[in-house]
This record gives structure tokens, sequence and C-alpha cells, in this order.
């Protein structure tokens, strides 16, 4: 298999030096922006046009806006309206005969884009069937103009007030002895020292000083790895250590998948006296335009934020780190739909950059891209279990035998145990997997789910003396009948955490409580006093200083049964970051998890660092031409415009097409959905052939509306 035939293996090849040649009909590019001084034609590519007009278009350079030089944000008229536009170069004669229309103004003197990020957009749009103009508005925030004159004084000032640089010494090499510094008592080996990175979590990690010693390198090859953390080892603090040990100057970009993520990474970053910029996507528009002018200017050069952050323009960038890349809050919602992963292996190969993908549990696609020798799986060193994880158990036979009747119930005697003793310590957590009180409710007798039978919506229950009520229209059923055996009597098929907060407060009552997620929102992590009880939901845990003395994982079995393809790996991945949080073994860490324990999912957290589950899933994956096996696209959209595209589109040749099928939505429209599959070393072809089908649909102005996702993480 090569490294073309895969998403995101794929070494960029080394554009040609100069302008290319430009045609009327050919977009033209450059390896390099190049501005004469009088050049009157300027190539500019439009952002957010429709499909058919993504290329670059020639306009005249009018006397008033000669200052318009690649990479400068302009407007220009295009089929009577006002668009925003980016330079892409400038020449002396234009490529037609035809007069060109002139530039209508120059929005800022600013750089926004370099050529490099410009290919690193053409790249991303490639790769996810889009257009550039698309992924440009997604890499350049709004002009702010407030937030850029501020900064334009700020740099005015930085720029005055800095000290102009001493002379040196005519002779410095004999004003001290070779490898002594100024004060006389340094030696070579301290200045070597103190170069090397720290002695910490880089050194638990076979390879990772070596990975960072490369990172930035302009020869050789690109160092990529993937790194699983220990449940005891801090991400935010390998993440601050790695950071550290880059050479001066040397540019990073840390991507977290949460908001409280950037902001336990940003505390740890300030611990280390590391200067960064933070940027998330819940910055009003001028504190974002303001930092990412700081950044463009080069006064930041190490950025870290949430997947809004990937297109940051961080200067001389040597290394990209990706927290917890199997997280979906990763996958961008706006088109062209790109995943962060796409995102940094794109800048990895245009900028040369390192790039370090940390988690707490192995993936899939991570899996997939070691043994494709795309990056290396960095093993960690020897170290005693009870040292780097917490004692881990499942609620096997035997403990439930032991136990007698209560051992089958949803809160066993041993879980009652393992928080009461967990209590004495510290705060103890206790995972569930959905928010609310009941939110699944099912027939006694037939197990049919209850809906309303209005809207069809799911019905739950809000409270202990409430009754059924519908999530969508809201309406009340006091005395609901099931559709399929007219019996009344139901059941809960998922307890909430309201509700494993109300059962939880009767046993301990004398303990505090806090309930994190859902209509709860966040607890803060310096909000867990000692002895507490967190109830949470998979990524609404706090994490307190000191950790979780014990945790219990409920409702395994429920997790286990989401209806998605990928359930059992995404299971391991939310119990792996919950685990992650607790003390290890050695300081009286307990973890409990309750659920069928012969399942592979939760016998994979029992057993370190075993490689049976996962092994497993890929062979099952290979079987049925799952990803990340194959490469997968889903087409969304009225039903006569996902038939036409199928219709019309030249897709490649042994592409399986499954649909489409309708698809009910919650308003009542009724919408299709197709789902195309083909072998991931042809997975180029798929994206191709899918953007020269939405190309031609919009040239055709065909009616409906359409939407086109390539790898989406809902796809079956």
């Amino acid at each position: 298999m090569t490294r073309d035939a895969q998403e995101g293996l794929f070494e960029a090849p080394a554009p040609a030096p100069g302008p290319a040649p430009a045609s009327s009909s050919r977009p033209r590019t450059t390896a390099g922006f190049e501005v004469a001084a009088h050049d009157p034609v300027a190539s500019v590519r439009l952002i957010g046009v429709l499909p058919h007009l993504d290329r670059p278009f020639d306009y005249a350079v009018p006397a008033t806006l000669d200052a318009a030089g690649p990479g400068m944000r302009v407007k220009v008229r295009f089929s009577g309206r006002e668009h925003d536009g980016i330079v892409l170069a400038r020449s002396a004669r234009a490529s037609t005969d035809r007069p060109l229309a002139p530039l209508a103004r120059l929005v800022s003197e600013d750089v926004v884009i370099s050529p490099d990020m410009l290919r690193v957009c053409g790249e991303v749009a490639e790769r996810c069937a889009g257009s550039v103009g698309d992924v440009l508005r997604l890499a350049i925030p709004p002009r702010h103009a407030r937030a850029e004159k501020a900064d334009r004084a700020a740099e005015e000032k930085e720029r005055t007030e800095q000290p102009e640089p001493a002379e040196e010494p005519e002779s410095a090499g004999e004003s001290a002895p070779a490898g002594e510094s100024e004060a006389g008592d340094g030696s070579a080996a301290e200045d070597e020292a103190s170069a090397a990175p720290a002695d910490g979590l880089l050194t638990a990690y076979a390879g990772l000083p070596a990975l960072l010693s490369r990172a930035g390198a302009p020869q050789g090859p690109v160092p990529r790895a993937a790194v699983v953390l220990e449940p005891a080892h801090s991400w935010d603090e390998l993440t601050a250590q790695a950071i550290g040990a880059l050479p001066d100057g040397a540019g990073a970009l840390a991507i977290a998948p949460d908001q409280r993520d950037v902001q336990r990474l940003h505390r740890c970053l300030e611990a280390h006296g590391i200067p960064h910029e933070v940027l998330t996507s819940a910055d009003g528009p001028e504190k974002r335009y303001r930092a990412f002018r700081r950044i463009l200017r080069g006064a930041s050069r190490v950025v870290i934020g949430n997947r809004s952050a990937a297109f940051a323009p961080v200067a001389d960038l040597a290394l990209a780190i990706c927290l917890d890349p199997a997280d979906d809050l990763l996958v961008e919602p706006r088109a062209p739909y790109p995943h962060l992963r796409t995102i940094l292996q794109s800048r990895s190969a245009q900028e040369h950059c390192a790039l370090l993908l940390v988690s707490r549990s192995l993936d899939p696609q991570t899996l997939f891209l070691a043994e494709s020798g795309y990056l290396h799986l960095l093993p960690p060193v020897p170290a005693p279990l009870t040292a780097v994880r917490p004692h881990i158990e499942a609620m096997d036979e035997y403990l439930r035998e032991r136990e007698g009747p209560s051992g089958r119930s949803r809160m066993p005697q041993q879980a009652m145990r393992v928080l009461r003793e967990g209590m004495a310590r510290g705060p103890v957590l206790v995972q569930v997997p959905r928010s609310g009180y009941v939110p699944a409710v099912a027939c006694t007798f037939c197990g049919t789910r209850c809906r309303c039978p209005q809207c069809s919506a799911p019905l739950v229950l809000r409270g202990r003396a409430g009754g059924l009520q519908c999530t969508v229209c809201g309406r009340r059923e006091d005395a609901y009948r099931c559709p399929e055996c007219s019996r009344t009597q139901v059941k809960a098929l998922v307890v909430g955490s309201a509700r494993t907060a109300e059962e939880l407060r009767r046993a301990f009552p004398d303990a505090p409580f806090r309930v994190a997620g859902g209509a709860q929102g966040p607890v803060p992590d310096d909000d867990v006093p000692d002895g507490a009880i967190v109830v949470a939901t998979p990524g609404a845990e706090p994490a307190p200083s000191g950790g979780f003395a014990a945790a219990l994982l409920l409702d395994a079995d429920a997790m286990l049964a989401r209806a998605a393809y990928d359930a059992d790996v995404e299971a391991v991945r939310r119990w792996s970051n919950a685990i992650a949080l607790v003390r290890p073994q050695a300081e009286g860490g307990r973890v409990l998890i309750v659920g069928t324990a012969t399942l592979p999912a939760i016998r994979d957290l029992v057993a370190h660092r075993s490689r049976v589950f996962l092994d497993r899933v890929m062979e099952d994956r290979r079987a049925l031409d799952l990803p990340p096996i194959s490469k997968v696209a889903e087409v969304v959209g009225d039903r006569p415009a996902v038939r036409s595209f199928l219709g019309q589109a030249t897709l490649p040749d042994a592409t399986d097409v499954f649909g489409p099928v309708d698809v009910p939505e919650e308003d009542d429209r009724i919408r299709s959905r197709a789902v195309l599959r083909l072998p991931v070393e042809r997975s180029r072809e798929l994206a191709d052939a899918l953007r020269a089908g939405i190309a031609a649909r919009s040239a055709h102005k065909d009616p409906g509306s359409l939407r086109v996702r390539l790898d989406p993480p809902d796809v079956f």
C-alpha cells in the first residue's frame, strides 16, 4: 500500500520554484509570493463562492490599490456582488485579451496567509472533496478593524521599546575559554544539560526525545509518532515538557478537543513559564482576530486551542500535537467537514513539522497509520503497574455469585464498598452513559421503545413523580399504552446521571455531591472536595488536583449497546479517559466496572496494554470493509437531489453504493441518504469524483439541498 493511497498518508511533492504559468482555463498557482513594483494584474482566489467557481480569477490593480500584494485580503466584484478574496500573485500582464474588472478595495495590508498555508488549504480541500474557498473561510478569521488597530499600536510600542543589541567584543573568542560562560563558572556539560529535554515524562516513552530533537529539521524525513499514555501520566504535562524541549524560536501548535482541556493546558504552560497564545472558538471576534494577528506577526510562537486553532499561522512551526485524536469534537461541522487529523497531516507535509498524536487509548485510525508506516507507536518504558495505573477490576461472575442476588443489580454491594472505601481517602467518580433522569424507556413485556404517539420522538422520565414526556413536542403521556402489546408497564433502559445521584444520596446522605454533564453543566476542577461523590457523563468529568480515590463505571453494557459500528472502541476511549483521573494503585486508586466482564472491550481495560481487543476490531473491519480499511463517503439531501447526484457523478469503478434510503427528520421532512465505499488505496479517486460531481451540480444549478462528507464519524 502506497502512502498516496491512504487518507492523510502522503508527503506532498516539492513544488516547482517560481510561479507556474497561468491560463484562462486553469488555476494559477505559485510556489512563493513574488511581488514586482508595478504589476497591473492580480490573481485572486475567492472565499466562499460556489464550487464550480473555485479557481483563481484575474483582476486589474488600479493605481490606488497598488499596495495589494500576495497573501492580502481584498474585495472584488463578481457576478454583480462583492466578495472576499485572497491575492495569490501579481503579474505584468493578463492571461486574456478581454478587459479585466478592477479590485474593489484592499481590506488590509496584512499578509493573512502564507504560500505554505495556501497549499495546506488546497490539500485539505482535495482530501475532503471540498472547495479551497470553503477551507480558506475556516483558516482565516473575519477581519476586525478595532483589533487590528490596537495590535498595530502594540506592535509599534514593542518595536520602540526594544533595546538596541549591545556591541560584541572584537575578539569574543579570546575573552573567555571555549565552553565557558561569561561568568567563568559555566561548562559545556552544563550548556548541553540545559538544552537537553528535562527528565520526566519525555524519557518515559522510548523514542520521544529523539522525535523532539528532529522536530523542525529542514532536511531528512519528518518525524511522526503516536503515544498512548499511561493512566498516571498527565497529557498536559507531557505536552508542556515537549514544547519546552524545542529549541529557542521554534513554533509549536497543540490542539485539544474540549475547551476545559485547553484551559488545563493553559495553566500547565503558565506553570512551566512557557509564553503562549490561546486561540479558541469561544473567543469573541475582536479577541480572536487580535490573537490571530499576534500569531501572524510572530509575537507568539506557541499556540494552543481547540479545533478552531488548526490553521493558526504559527511561525517556524516545528511540532504539532493533537490530543485525543479519536474525539468527534475534532471534526469540523462546516464544509468541507475536515477532521483535525487531516489538517495537521497536511501541515506536517507542507511545513515539514513533526506530528505527535497523544491519547489514552489506541484507536483504529492511529493503529492503521502505524501499520502503514506513516507514524511510529512509541511504547512506554517498563515501570511497575502499581505506579502507573489504578487497580482495575470488572464485576465478573465470581463477584456476582459471591454477593448473591444483589450482585445482579445495577449497583451491587461491591460498588457501594468501592465508593465507601474511596470516600475515606478522597473524592470518588461515578460515570454513567447518559444525563437526565431516565432518558430511555421501554415496554416491560415486549421491550418496544416508548415513543410519542404524536411525533414519534422518544419518551423520557423527567423525575420520580413525573410521567412520560416527549423530548420534542413536550406531550405528556400519563396513561401510556404500548402500541405492540397494549401493556402499560414500562422499564428504564438507561438510567441517567440525575437518577443515579438521587439513589446515591439516599445511600450516602452526608456526602457532598456534584453532578456534571447535560443540563447541570460542567463542574470546575477546584470544586471537588474530599469525600465528595461526582456523578458525571463521559467527557464532563472534572479533574481534581489530587485525582479521584476511586471510580465506578456504571452501565457498561448500555454504553457498548450504542447504535454505532464503533461503539466498543468509543466506550474504551471514554472509560480510559475516566480511569486516567484516578490515582495510581500505589496511592490507593481503585476502579470498578459494572457490566458483562467477558466482553472484549471490558477485558481490554483490565489487561494492561493488551492489543487483543484492537487487533480483533481491525480484523473484523477488514472482513467487513469498514473504515479505516476502506474510504467511505456519505451523501445526504433531498430525495431528488441525492438520486440525481448519484446518477450524474462519474464514480470510480468498484465503488459500492448503499442506498439511497429515506431518512425521516425531526421536522417531518423526508431526506435521502446514500453511502459510498471504495478501497482506501483509491481514496483520492473517490474524493476527486465527488468534488467534480459537486462542481457540475453547482454549475448546472440543480435544485435541492445536498451534503457530501468523507469519513463521517457516524456513517454506520
